[in-house]
């Protein structure tokens, strides 16, 4: 008796997992052709080349010794030009490094509380950014998303 219910518990295991496992195999989730999902959402964005995705910025807003919110930018740069592009990769750390400093100067220099951030102001203040650690243009940035989050109370 014991047997027979261990045997029927694996058998309705392996049903369950058949299961599962047979619409993702159908709906050709495998990769198959040697092609490879992307491995972020910022690389989904587009197919093109010249696109450097950038992690996911963020920057707190300070009122004197509190947070009081935080704004979050999610963002890429198109580099058409395949020299400048080797360079940016290259360049990779110092780029980012630039970017958040930019983005924490515009939550603590620019933005005005109670107020929704300024696009035009945050894309000139990275395309600045850029700029100066590539030591040329022609890398545009794109803002993919802007976020403000403010501090629960507020």
């Amino acid at each position: 008796m014991l047997r027979a219910m261990l045997a029927n518990r694996i058998l309705i295991a392996a049903a369950c997992t058949a299961l599962c496992v047979g619409p993702a195999l159908a709906s050709g989730s495998g990769h198959e052709g040697g092609e490879q999902a992307p491995a972020s959402r910022q690389e989904r964005l587009t197919s093109a080349d010249s696109w450097l995705p950038m992690p996911t910025l963020s920057a707190c807003i300070l009122n004197r010794t509190t947070t009081d919110a935080t704004i979050i930018v999610d963002m890429g740069i198109d580099v058409p030009d395949a020299t400048l592009r080797r360079h940016a990769n290259a360049n990779g750390p110092r780029i980012r490094d630039a970017l958040r400093t930019a983005l924490t100067t515009y939550a603590n220099t620019y933005y005005r509380m109670h107020t929704s951030p300024d696009p035009a102001t945050v894309t000139r203040l990275l395309q600045q950014a850029v700029d100066q650690t590539l030591g040329a243009r022609g890398g545009r940035v794109l803002l993919v998303n802007i976020m403000f989050q403010r501090r629960q109370g507020l």
